[in-house]
């Protein structure tokens, strides 16, 4: 019997091994420069029963509370919005955590409320929409 060692890559190896990686850049590349936001501003919405009641510049950090809903109040910190106090049983609007980017979004159902964040430029990104 012969004594053969074998490498563990051999020259064919490394050429697919390479091509795949430039082909997974490539297409990193390409999906970033499709989904890049605009640059817009940046904005909240709070709808409460199906109305816009608030437009929210994201730009100063506070908390506040809608009028109409006074045991519901909403943090912004950096840019970023979240429910911080419900009155509802289940918590997950306060769960969701923080929204920053265009097409996000966060629901309280019990108290009607949603959190929309929107842009002026480059539009929102859906991922899908249900009737």
């Amino acid at each position: 019997m012969k004594n053969e060692s074998r490498k563990l890559f051999n020259r064919i190896d490394f050429w697919i091994i390479a091509t795949l990686l430039v082909l997974s850049l490539g297409i990193y590349i390409w999906h970033a420069a499709i989904f890049q936001q605009q640059g817009g501003f940046v904005y909240a919405q709070i709808i409460i029963d199906g109305e816009i009641v608030y437009v929210v510049d994201l730009s100063a950090d506070r908390i506040f509370l809608p009028n109409q809903l006074p045991n519901v109040s909403f943090q912004i910190i950096d840019n970023t919005i979240a429910f911080v106090k419900s009155d509802c049983p289940d918590q997950i609007c306060v769960n969701n955590g923080f929204l920053s980017t265009p097409g996000q979004v966060s629901v309280c159902l019990p108290n009607f409320t949603s959190l929309i964040i929107r842009a002026t430029e480059g539009g929102d990104i859906i991922d899908i929409i249900a009737y």
